[in-house]
């Protein structure tokens, strides 16, 4: 017996806060045909508590047995494989289902398969995720032991972080140091943490 055809297709939108924007995801989940009052996006991180995700509550709680729900990658809905495979099988209890645009699952074909399928496909991301780390702090390792310098740039001179030393070393304290010195309070603080 084929599935009972979606009431609703409920989209949500996630990127993390730093640099990233969610326009993209809006946009691919209005080509995919959900409406724009139907979709709910926020900036936070995947790592994030549910509790904390107020936009993705509103999106599984506008859902009502036979829609879908509409995300760009599963892991939009959960950062780990156990987050996504029990926020999944929690909505396919509910007679919810989930799609996602980059073609890996669509539980409403899937029948009793959909929660092993999704359960593959997320420790599959998760494995990805991990490895992704892991190339990263490698490289990260290299470049460091070929002196390549992290961080912000500082903003004193040597002469300058003598003088703060100087002048803390006199009993001085931070902020007036500062404002002797012209540079910030929490500059200070950091050259005298480096000494």
């Amino acid at each position: 017996m084929p599935p009972p055809s979606p009431l609703a297709l409920i989209g949500y939108a996630r990127c993390s806060t730093i640099g990233q924007d969610l326009t993209c995801q809006l946009a691919a989940l209005t080509a995919a045909g959900v409406s724009a009052d139907r979709q709910f996006g926020e900036k936070i991180s995947g790592a994030a508590p549910l509790a904390d995700r107020k936009q993705l509550q509103a999106a599984l709680a506008a859902l009502v047995p036979g829609d879908v729900l509409v995300v760009g990658k599963l892991d939009r809905i959960g950062r780990s494989m156990e987050d996504c495979v029990s926020r999944v099988a929690e909505l396919l209890d509910r007679g919810c289902h989930v799609l996602t645009l980059d073609g890996r699952v669509d539980t409403l074909g899937l029948g009793k398969m959909a929660k092993l399928v999704v359960g593959i496909l997320a420790a599959a991301a998760e494995i990805e995720r991990d490895l992704i780390l892991e190339r990263t702090e490698e490289g990260r390792q290299r470049a460091l032991a070929a002196g390549v310098k992290f961080g912000r740039k500082r903003t004193y001179r040597p002469e300058q972080a003598a003088h703060v030393r100087e002048l803390v070393a006199e009993g001085i304290p931070h902020r007036k140091v500062a404002t002797m010195t012209g540079l910030s309070a929490t500059t200070v603080r950091r050259i005298m943490a480096e000494a």
